[in-house]
């Protein structure tokens, strides 16, 4: 709306120029002081002198966020990223900042706003640049001695930057000897490569824990990601990765490549689109990457970044760049995985979700956001909410026979695509987690449980094992993520996956054309810490029960769980309602990303958690997780039954009763010899029990 953008405009222009009088003075003290301009529509325009102290002495402080009110009008700025954000209409705006020369005030001389001193390598080449641009309009004369002035600041700072990275403990080339007579000479020193202009850094984020946030922990890169860049050619083999494993993968791929979008994506594709990452600088930190620590003690932390960083980190993992003297989780993945070479699917994973944004990504775009958070600790808060009645779920029951064979998990009578499938806006995946996120399989290959296959196919959550530190190389748990865990904005980039079981496994990378065409585009715009951020609207969700088989002690036998018969497995349902809460409610989570949450997650889609290899009671496991949705704010319930889910198999088939086909079922989802019997159904089933208890307070 052309007269709304205006309108902004000229609230902008309001809020920066001040009250007009060229001749304000900075506050006592700051004769040097530094000037604050903000990015508008016609050049940069300088804050008013008070602003521009408010900004400095905040940023001397170690704040990153600040929120300023001018004529009516309030701002929030963030200090690192260089940015302001209208409150009422959202729109944001650059800004930057530099040291004022002594006369160099607003009104006297406009043009010598581009001769402020640059904080940043990365302003320094936007200030020449409008430099450059000023020089074209305004004619040379005049300009010729400022300009050279302004360059040799620029190189100025470039040598004392080089030096203090250097002293700091980043790689300097070091004078080399001449040779000794009669020998050759040494080989010449790596050059600097030449690289595009890097890309506006993104808007990240991070809690350390509950409340403690927007402070960025710098790590630095063992190599310099731009040296990098120059070492990347067709993607054949990677540092990072055993060659064992790699090998096959890349021949599948050169030999059948997938497609998405309807083309093929070569592997040259995804090696210029992993070149251009190295180079492109996304976090705006040069040779050092913000990071957290997600290993416990986790509560509150928070991880936010966008598509472009998280890709970033994935090229640096498999380039074989990690950080100095902690490592990364990513990185201890890959070696974990590579020291067995049959398990491949994370090779796949990795490479598709680069394929993928390669496509979705214009040279710079940062693309969307996804918050990684982990929610404070169990309080029996939920206990607060048992007035609250019963929502009415949507049950979803299979209404083809054809099952796993269709793209999206087979036909639902609920109208919904299967919720591991993903695909339906707002909608939250349950991963039925145990310990950590990814169990067993320790984030390497599918298998033939939920949790363990599902992080191959949500290419995302394999890249955030990157903030887990290897503590321990020998105990793989030290490098994986903690339960519970969600991921807002993920989304499946692999076929083929449905809660239905493919023969022993879950889920299965397909031979051919493996790539999801059917990625989710639909996204939704949330605050994070009070800035606005596009968040794809699907979410990944990892949680645990309450463990039955570890439990009951030797006083059920195996079948006995399987057929819902032990007492055991109704002895912890409070146990499980405050996991189920601690999971999905949005006040367990920092404030800063509560706002997200509730914009992202508007509907839970589930199966039989709890009753999967950790054999709960499945009826009861309803239960539980109908009563504890209608506790939540904002969420409704979509639960998924199976004939034969991937765990456990055969056991869901008991929430449907005899009326429901449940013998039918039970036939059909058992495995052969398993010891699930149709015997064990009862007469009423899961559509009656919703009937006789909607709507019904939860106490």
């Amino acid at each position: 709306d052309e007269d709304e953008e205006d309108e902004d405009m000229e609230e902008d222009q309001g809020a920066v120029e001040g009250d007009g009088d060229d001749d304000e003075e900075a506050p006592a003290g700051q004769q040097q002081r530094l000037v604050w301009e903000v990015e508008g529509d016609r050049g940069w325009i300088p804050l008013d002198a008070a602003t521009s102290h408010l900004l400095t002495e905040a940023e001397a402080r170690g704040e990153t966020i600040v929120e300023t009110e001018t004529r009516g009008q309030r701002y929030v700025v963030d200090l690192e990223r260089l940015e302001q954000q209208n409150k009422r209409t959202g729109r944001r705006r650059a800004l930057r900042c530099g040291i004022a020369e002594e006369d160099c005030k607003p009104g006297k001389d406009s043009r010598k706003r581009h001769l402020l001193l640059p904080r940043s390598l990365a302003a320094c080449a936007t200030q020449l640049t409008d430099l450059a641009r000023t020089v074209a309009s305004d004619g040379l004369r005049g300009w010729l001695l400022p300009a050279l002035g302004a360059f040799a600041v620029v190189m100025f700072i470039f040598v004392i930057a080089s030096g203090s990275s250097h002293s700091s403990g980043g790689t300097s080339p070091q004078p080399v000897a001449p040779p000794a007579p009669g020998q050759p000479p040494p080989p010449p020193l790596p050059q600097q490569p030449a690289s595009p202009m890097p890309a506006r850094p993104g808007r990240s984020y991070f809690c350390h824990s509950l409340g403690q946030c927007g402070r960025q922990d710098l790590k630095k890169w063992q190599t310099d990601p731009m040296l990098l860049a120059a070492s990347v050619t067709d993607l054949t083999s990677v540092p990072g990765v055993a060659a064992e494993a790699w090998t096959p993968v890349v021949s599948h791929w050169a030999q059948s490549p997938p497609t998405f979008q309807g083309r093929q994506v070569l592997l040259a594709d995804v090696a210029s689109f992993v070149r251009d990452l190295l180079a492109s600088d996304p976090f705006g930190t040069g040779q050092d990457v913000p990071y957290i620590d997600f290993r416990p003690p986790s509560e509150g932390k928070v991880a936010a970044v966008t598509q472009r960083q998280l890709a970033f980190l994935a090229a640096n993992a498999l380039l074989g760049n990690s950080l100095v003297g902690t490592g990364d989780g990513l990185s201890a993945m890959l070696r974990r995985c590579g020291a067995t070479p049959a398990r491949r699917s994370y090779i796949y994973s990795l490479l598709s979700f680069l394929a993928v944004l390669s496509r979705e990504l214009s040279p710079g775009s940062q693309g969307t956001t996804l918050v990684a958070a982990a929610p404070r600790g169990q309080d029996g808060s939920w206990k607060n909410a048992l007035d609250t009645r019963l929502l009415d779920p949507t049950v979803c029951r299979r209404a083809s026979a054809e099952g796993a064979a269709a793209g999206s998990g087979g036909a639902f009578d609920c109208g919904l695509p299967d919720f591991m499938a993903g695909g339906a806006q707002r909608q939250a995946l349950t991963d039925i987690a145990g310990g950590v996120i990814g169990g067993g399989a320790e984030l390497c290959d599918v298998a033939s449980s939920q949790d363990e296959s599902l992080v191959q196919f949500y290419s995302e959550v394999l890249v955030f094992a990157f903030f887990t530190s290897a503590a321990n190389p020998d105990d793989a748990s030290s490098s994986m993520l903690p339960v519970p865990w969600v991921v807002l904005g993920a989304r499946r980039y692999l076929r083929e996956l449905t809660g239905e079981s493919m023969g022993d496994m879950c889920g299965r990378i397909q031979a051919k054309n493996w790539i999801n065409e059917e990625l989710p585009t639909h996204s939704v715009d949330a605050p994070v810490a009070g800035v606005q951020h596009s968040l794809m609207s699907s979410a990944f969700v990892g949680v645990a029960s309450v463990c039955t088989e570890c439990r009951q002690g030797g006083s059920c036998s195996h079948e006995e769980m399987l057929n819902n018969k032990c007492d055991a497995q109704r002895r912890h349902l409070d146990e499980d309602i405050a996991l189920w809460y601690q999971a999905y409610e949005p006040a367990m989570y920092d404030s800063s990303v509560q706002q997200a949450f509730r914009a992202v997650i508007g509907r839970i889609g589930t199966g039989p958690w709890g009753a999967g290899v950790w054999y709960g009671d499945s009826q009861q496991y309803f239960l539980t997780v109908w009563l504890a949705t209608s506790l939540l704010e904002g969420a409704s319930l979509d639960y998924y039954i199976y004939d034969s889910f991937c765990e456990n198999e055969g056991n869901q088939c008991f929430v449907l009763g005899s009326n429901e086909n449940c013998e039918a079922c039970v036939e059909k989802g058992a495995l052969p010899g398993s010891g699930v019997k149709p015997s064990h159904c009862g007469p009423r089933g899961i559509r009656d029990v919703v009937e006789q208890f909607r709507d019904r307070p939860a106490r």
